[in-house]
């Protein structure tokens, strides 16, 4: 196996430092297959509104062809998130202990305690229903030797509740992800939400 030169490390630390900043999670199980929860089987469920993924900045080579397929990789890992924490399922409801699909384990113990931030736990019992209003994703991605090894997704998601509590919440930030054998996982994030609390 060949090792990555020191100028790929090098980009390696500087695409995520300038892309996640400060993480609000991270993974030390140190990326164990048997200490991950498998990813969810099927389509994600679809949004009222098609998700838009671009293509930020890209440290290494990276062809056209790979790029799409990247993106085509990390889009649904992403949206089942969004799906299981925020705007799919039935409402109301109080239980989100689901809602991290595609987190690594260590991810997703720290978003367990994150739940009123990372899903709609805080306001799941006061609203009815949710209605997606925008939902983009830019992906900041290090390549080395022509592949994808390290991917941050910049996202931003809006959607309005109803019920009880009619908002409109906002959610951005972004999502660290590395490469796993079942598929991409989300080992970091650095979120923040505006709109409908507690």
């Amino acid at each position: 196996m060949k090792l990555a030169s020191r100028p790929a490390l090098a980009a390696a630390s500087m695409l995520l430092g300038l892309s996640l900043g400060v993480t609000a999670c991270s993974d030390d199980s140190g990326g164990s297959d048997a200490s991950q929860p498998p990813l969810p089987s099927g389509e994600p469920s679809k949004f009222s509104i098609e998700t838009t993924t671009t293509m930020g900045r890209v440290v290494g080579r990276l062809p056209k062809e790979d790029r799409k397929r990247v993106a085509n990789a990390i889009t649904p890992v992403v949206q089942r998130w969004f799906n299981a924490a925020y705007v799919g399922g039935d409402y109301p409801r109080n239980d989100f202990r689901d809602a991290f699909p595609g987190f690594t384990a260590g991810a997703r113990t720290q978003a367990l305690h994150d739940l009123a931030l990372m899903s709609n736990d805080s306001i799941g019992m006061r609203i009815s229903g949710v209605t997606p209003k925008a939902s983009e994703i830019a992906l900041d991605v290090l390549a080395v030797h022509k592949k994808a090894v390290a991917v941050t997704a910049r996202f931003r998601l809006a959607f309005k509740t109803q019920g009880d509590l009619e908002r409109r919440v906002g959610v951005r930030g972004r999502l660290l992800l590395t490469r796993a054998k079942p598929g991409w996982r989300i080992f970091a994030y650095h979120v923040a939400r505006t709109g409908a609390q507690a």
